[in-house]
């Protein structure tokens, strides 16, 4: 069964309608006020955080749940779905980014829309590891990627264009890491050879590149690919690159 923490200003008609909605829908619901305190207690044992937002802007210590609630998202990448109006949708995006929102519902509430979308945020197709491949020649670095990405996502590593070919030909891959610069078969070609196969062309591909001068990164970015990634960045903002890039995706469907 599903946890969802659903927080609000106070308990009120609405907000003991939604939880016995949800409720009868099947989902365990764990009801609590707006702050910081309350969320914190909670989060680790919920797939989701539901904000009803009424009056939000009138709660004097909001700002502090709210920064708190943007770290959750963006760091440890949990779902915030909020339920309310324009304005305090407005008030509440000056601080959570709209593109870490799960989704927003504008009064007044369809319960069947909520129920659906509980449904769907909560499953394990949408929750579960993503799978990351990476792609370089050096197994010094490939090991050092390993090691950082390991605990927040499902990781396989591969040092050249055949191996990363075979394998994402016979497994299912979110996000493909790979060297831009390799030899015999460089990144670009790799990419050239995804295209043109149309059971992994549809894999989003970051490229790893040592070189960050404006030619080199115009170079990367004109094939169009996911993004790219410097290797010299540090594990705390490449952990913060990926889980926000699969935010991003998973929130755009």
């Amino acid at each position: 069964m599903s946890s969802i923490l659903f927080i609000r200003k106070e308990k009120n008609f609405m907000t003991s309608a939604i939880t016995g909605g949800l409720i009868k829908a099947g989902f365990n619901v764990l009801e609590e006020p707006v702050n910081v305190n309350s969320i914190r207690k909670f989060k680790d044992d919920c797939s989701l955080i539901l904000f009803y937002t009424d009056g939000v802007e009138t709660i004097d210590l909001v700002s502090s749940a709210l920064s708190y609630l943007k770290d959750l998202c963006i760091e440890e990448n949990m779902l915030l779905y909020l339920i309310g109006g324009p304005d305090e949708f407005q008030y509440i995006c000056r601080t959570v980014p709209q593109a870490s929102l799960c989704d927003t519902m504008a009064r007044p509430l369809d319960m069947a829309r909520l129920i659906s979308d509980m449904n769907k945020y909560t499953s394990d197709d949408f929750t579960q590891k993503k799978n990351i491949l990476v792609v370089d020649d050096d197994a010094t670095y490939l090991k050092i990627i390993r090691e950082w990405l390991k605990y927040d996502f499902n990781v396989t590593i591969a040092s050249s264009a055949l191996q990363a070919i075979n394998h994402m030909s016979n497994n299912s891959i979110d996000l493909l890491l790979l060297d831009y610069e390799m030899p015999i078969t460089n990144g670009p070609k790799v990419y050239e050879m995804m295209k043109s196969d149309p059971e992994i062309s549809g894999i989003p591909v970051m490229f790893l590149t040592g070189k960050n001068d404006k030619e080199s990164i115009m170079k990367v970015m004109s094939l169009r690919p996911a993004g790219y990634l410097l290797k010299t960045i540090n594990k705390e903002d490449l952990i913060k690159t990926l889980k926000q890039f699969f935010v991003s995706k998973k929130y755009s469907k």
